[in-house]
């Protein structure tokens, strides 16, 4: 069930991500870097391995949490610790804790050296009961 609905999710599947593995508590993501990933100098930016790695962080919550219930993050913090310019990206999020309102993920990603951690981070998501449409009126005060 989640392979598929990570088939349905615009936004991660525009950007190229691609579901390695799942498993309880765990997801691997990986996105192979082009010119379309990259920032002006040339280097992965900072926003697409974001994006990558709260997309392992996400997945790897929604393994675990009860089927009735779904996950949005509300806060994260990442750190960059190298560059890289092409390849494959790796990210392995895992679960640290989940609770009844509120779950928290750590994601490490690799870049197309297989040991060579290219950035870190700590995923904070609020669990809350399976909404019907999110896109409607009421989703967003400002469009009404």
């Amino acid at each position: 069930m989640l392979i598929e609905r990570f088939q349905t999710v615009p936004y991660p599947n525009w950007l190229g991500l691609k579901l390695a593995k799942l498993s309880a508590g765990q997801a691997d993501l990986s996105l192979v870097i082009s010119k379309q990933h990259q920032q002006y100098r040339g280097i992965a930016h900072g926003g697409a391995l974001a994006s990558l790695a709260d997309t392992a962080a996400t997945f790897a919550a929604l393994t675990i949490i009860p089927n009735e219930t779904d996950v949005v993050t509300i806060e994260f913090k990442v750190n960059f610790l190298a560059s890289m310019t092409g390849g494959a990206a790796v990210a392995r999020g895992s679960v640290v804790r989940v609770g009844s309102r509120v779950a928290v993920s750590d994601v490490r990603v690799y870049g197309p050296r297989k040991d060579r951690l290219i950035m870190t981070g700590t995923f904070t998501m609020l669990v809350f009961p399976k909404p019907g449409d999110l896109t409607g009126p009421s989703a967003n005060r400002n469009d009404q």
